[in-house]
């Protein structure tokens, strides 16, 4: 999952959270596999709950994801 970087000041405000760093910079691939020149550096971890979906402690990598906020998939 990945959170765009503008978005991430306002749920780490509202939560009390601070992005983490990550051991080891991650590269964006967009959808049909190519490799974009932006890596991935920092992290947060929330609890999600979608509809009647939850999910603890899960993993949002912190990203220039264009004109998403959010995307929801796997990596």
């Amino acid at each position: 999952m990945i959170i765009h970087f503008n978005l991430v000041d306002k749920v780490c405000k509202k939560l009390k959270i601070q992005p983490i760093s990550l051991t080891k910079e991650k590269l964006i691939r967009d959808y049909d596999e190519k490799i974009f020149k932006k890596t991935i550096t920092h992290k947060i971890l929330l609890n999600l709950i979608i509809e009647s979906h939850k999910k603890l402690t899960v993993s949002m990598l912190i990203a220039d994801i264009n004109h998403h906020e959010v995307i929801l998939s796997k990596l």
